[in-house]
């Protein structure tokens, strides 16, 4: 029996807290949050006990703790945990600082437990599909990328006071690090490479309650020139999501949210989600209808950790993963500020 305390459970966590107990094999053992109502709400889903003490995560009856606190509390809770011996699954971005990432990589290296990193675009099974469309070839080579996330609820985001995004300090930015840390992950995993050098645009339009940026474009480079280019673009104050890859063989693009992917190739190609019939012609596929509370997918990210902690094995997502994607971040940030290219470190 594996035994887990989440930390945090309000937030987004409520798509997905449930399901420590619903795996097999798995206890949900204690809940962490500071909000009451949450913790009732817990213990009607199946939780052994709740506290609003984050030092009971550390008991000697915890395997794996799963946090998803606001981004200026990981360091601090993650090192704890893998100091005590814990597995732990970490909610992006892994912290709110680069040195605050570095220190929770530290501790991992020479943990017990293992780390890794909750992204929720791998829930998605069309996500798997792509990764295994790019590698085929069917794109032909890669040559640019451009991906967008974003939303309006920064025009009505509450003050400061009441709410932690609101905080640069807190978030360690503003839309970028929140939204566009999900297609930085994505697609240097559907790649196969890293972002090395960036040169962004930054600043705040519409948004006075946010205290980061409420627009921000950043051009990337992945791997050594001559490598693949990209455009990364965050918003709070407009819609839409997009991630589109484009290669000498055709083109895709992951939209509407990642509900469905659009292709086109220059020759057919077939996956158990992605039957192209039509070259030359764009096609539009569906993706299946995500629930991160489904616990019979073998694409949930929360049974994919749990099933390399029990085997013993690299998570899907790790701590470096999650450093490298906040490297980019933070080099985003630099560069807007100082008005040049900047290498990712």
């Amino acid at each position: 029996m594996i035994r887990v305390a989440t930390v945090g459970v309000g937030g987004m966590a409520r798509n997905y807290r449930s399901n420590y107990a619903n795996l097999s094999g798995v206890e949900w053992t204690l809940a962490v949050d500071v909000s009451e109502p949450e913790l009732d709400a817990c213990r009607a889903q199946g939780c052994v006990r709740t506290s609003s003490q984050f030092e009971d995560a550390l008991d000697a009856g915890i395997d794996v703790v799963d946090i998803s606190t606001p981004n200026f509390l990981h360091e601090s809770q993650a090192t704890a945990a893998l100091g005590a011996g814990k597995h732990v699954l970490l909610q992006k971005p892994m912290a709110n600082s680069l040195s605050a990432a570095d220190a929770i990589v530290r501790a991992a290296s020479g943990a017990k437990g293992i780390l890794g990193m909750y992204m929720s675009s791998y829930a998605n099974p069309m996500v798997w599909e792509i990764k295994k469309l790019i590698d085929s070839g069917a794109l032909g080579q890669i040559q640019s990328v451009r991906a967008r996330d974003a939303h309006r609820g920064g025009l009505g985001a509450m003050p400061l006071a009441t709410n932690w995004r609101s905080s640069r300090e807190k978030t360690g930015g503003g839309s970028f690090i929140q939204l566009s840390i999900h297609a930085i992950n994505l697609i240097q995993w559907w790649l196969g490479k890293r972002i090395s050098e960036v040169t962004a645009y930054s600043q705040n339009m519409y948004c006075p309650n946010i205290g980061g940026d409420d627009v921000t474009t950043a051009i990337v480079r992945f791997g050594d020139s001559p490598a693949p280019i990209g455009t990364f673009d965050s918003g709070y104050a407009s819609d839409h999501q997009t991630r589109e890859i484009y290669g000498t063989q055709g083109w895709l693009n992951l939209t509407d949210y990642d509900r469905a992917v659009e292709v086109k190739l220059d020759a057919p190609y077939a996956s158990p989600l992605i039957q192209y019939t039509t070259p030359g012609k764009t096609a539009r596929f569906e993706c299946p209808d995500v629930k991160l509370d489904d616990t019979t997918s073998p694409y949930n990210p929360q049974r994919m950790f749990i099933d390399a902690v029990r085997e013993g094995k690299r998570p899907h997502m790790t701590g470096p993963d999650g450093r490298q994607d906040l490297a980019v971040v933070m080099a985003v940030y630099e560069s807007a500020e100082k008005g040049m290219p900047v290498k990712v470190r």
